[in-house]
């Protein structure tokens, strides 16, 4: 069991950093086409049709590739005043399990919703890009699949941990360095 755990980890950690640098060049882009699209809106007196597009479909998939990073890390809205009292106990780890094997349920789901908003796009195509709808929505079953590769290595490390709670001191991956998350 420590060996899946340790696969999907290094796996999870390695998707998420690059589904990072994507997302982080997706903003990159975002802002110097948006640069441009102003200067030559208000300098020039003259408008592109297709840079707010392009840029809409740009926020969308930087939201959604650092949606797996953001759950990786435990970054999801949460009452922790209400589970403080308790936390570490065994009904905190089973409430912690059972949390994370909902929202693995969803994600799932989701992956199978994604498809499917991909595969209704491809008889879509975008006003001024002139793409087909599905490429853009093909950020959706990525997001969703690789968020629940994150979510089965905390419902394995939750569920060992429920046998073995020093095996696995955490039930989550350590935050990044600039994080101030507590673990």
């Amino acid at each position: 069991m420590q060996k899946l755990i340790a696969l999907l980890d290094r796996f999870n950690e390695i998707s998420t950093r690059w589904a990072g640098y994507a997302a982080t060049l997706l903003l990159a882009m975002m802002l110097s086409i948006m640069v441009t699209h102003v200067f030559f809106r208000y300098v020039l007196n003259d408008s592109f049709g297709w840079t707010e597009e392009l840029a809409r479909y740009m926020m969308v998939w930087m939201a959604f590739l650092f949606f797996p990073a953001a759950h990786r890390q435990g970054l999801n809205a949460s009452l922790e005043i209400a589970t403080n009292w308790f936390k570490d106990s065994i009904p905190w780890r089973l409430l912690q399990l059972l949390l994370e094997l909902c929202i693995l349920a969803v994600l799932i789901w989701c992956i199978k919703l994604g498809f499917e908003r991909v595969e209704r796009g491809s008889t879509t195509v975008s006003l001024s890009l002139s793409i087909t709808m599905s490429y853009i929505y093909l950020v959706l079953p990525l997001s969703f699949t690789l968020t629940s590769l994150s979510s089965l290595e905390r419902v394995l490390r939750l569920g060992y941990g429920l046998f073995y709670p020093h095996a696995l001191l955490n039930t989550q991956t350590q935050p990044s360095a600039g994080s101030n998350k507590e673990v």
